[in-house]
């Protein structure tokens, strides 16, 4: 049997971890995949690649393959097959010398790893929870994921919100806080999809079956503590980590799941073995498209583009037949 062969972009974050183990467990070549995965700059990268058909798909926050279908605020390229890959794992970090130097009424700079990104859902459930909170009318500021650290120690912004390992790393200093954590705001929400362009899945349509097998036996592995040493060794072999200085890694390489000072908690597959409880995640989904573009979606049938985009009703059966 032919091998087909897929490049996949992500951005060297914890929820690309199910593609790592699947590569390197042989769970792509197993379904007929020859899978080469490249970490990239950013996710505007990544939408330009996938616009230009240099990459066939790609690890991404949750929500993107609604709003790369709908062309919304970016590149219009239709998805499909997404794969719900890792929960949970967002968090609120700021410094706490801007925090506490904050002039009444000025507005906090936030930064975020991309327009259209759950973060301004975040903040809005976080206000709700603490009414009166510093995060009232915070200012989003786009920057590269790879560059989002140093530039957020570097003062040019107050705070950000991103995936781990981001906000774990800028725990390891004393300056830094955890304000929130997504689990905290919205329990067992889905974090990463990892999804292909619908132009692919229609040339070969038994691509889909694979894709989402092999992913759903790697999110099996990144749940099992056992593997977690190899999931921190993975994700720090890639480009953004090499520097990485050894005090850093093995300050974070712990168990995920065990709450490490100032880190959010990401978890991997679509239940909570802890309650038995299979997350839906459609609900939001289409929170976090309102949320990031409001007006911009009038017209988008957002629930009809998530039944057609993601494999959530095969996710929950192969979570009910376990």
């Amino acid at each position: 049997m032919k091998k087909i062969h897929l490049n996949i972009g992500h951005i060297g974050l914890l929820d690309a971890a199910p593609l790592l183990i699947a590569r390197e467990r042989g769970f792509f070549e197993a379904e007929g995949l020859s899978v080469a995965l490249s970490c990239e700059l950013g996710l505007a990268t990544i939408f330009g690649k996938l616009a230009e058909s240099r990459l066939d798909g790609a690890c991404l926050p949750v929500q993107m393959p609604v709003l790369l279908s709908a062309g919304a605020g970016m590149p219009r390229v239709s998805m499909q097959a997404a794969v719900v890959t890792s929960y949970q794992g967002t968090g609120i970090m700021m410094a706490k010398t801007k925090q506490s130097s904050r002039s009444a009424g000025a507005a906090l700079r936030i930064g975020v790893i991309a327009p259209g990104t759950s973060a301004r859902l975040f903040l809005h459930r976080y206000q709700q929870l603490n009414p009166g909170g510093m995060l009232a009318d915070a200012v989003l500021v786009p920057v590269v994921a790879s560059q989002l650290i140093d530039f957020f120690r570097d003062g040019m912004f107050d705070g950000f919100c991103g995936i781990d390992p981001l906000p774990s790393l800028a725990a390891l200093r004393s300056d830094v806080v955890c304000v929130a954590d997504s689990a905290g705001l919205f329990p067992m929400h889905p974090g990463g999809v990892s999804a292909l362009r619908t132009e692919v899945v229609e040339r070969n349509p038994q691509v889909a079956a694979g894709w989402a097998r092999a992913l759903g036996r790697a999110c099996e592995e990144c749940a099992d503590p056992a593997h977690h040493a190899e999931i921190w060794r993975l994700v720090f072999s890639q480009a953004p980590y090499k520097e990485l200085d050894s005090a850093s890694r093995t300050a974070l390489t712990r168990p995920l799941g065990e709450n490490r000072p100032g880190g959010p908690s990401i978890r991997f597959g679509n239940s909570d073995k802890g309650s038995g409880r299979v997350a839906e995640p459609e609900a939001f989904i289409d929170a976090v498209c309102r949320s990031a573009l409001g007006s911009g979606l009038r017209g988008l049938d957002i629930k009809a583009e998530i039944a057609q985009i993601y494999l959530l009703k095969a996710q929950r059966q192969a979570v009910s037949l376990r």
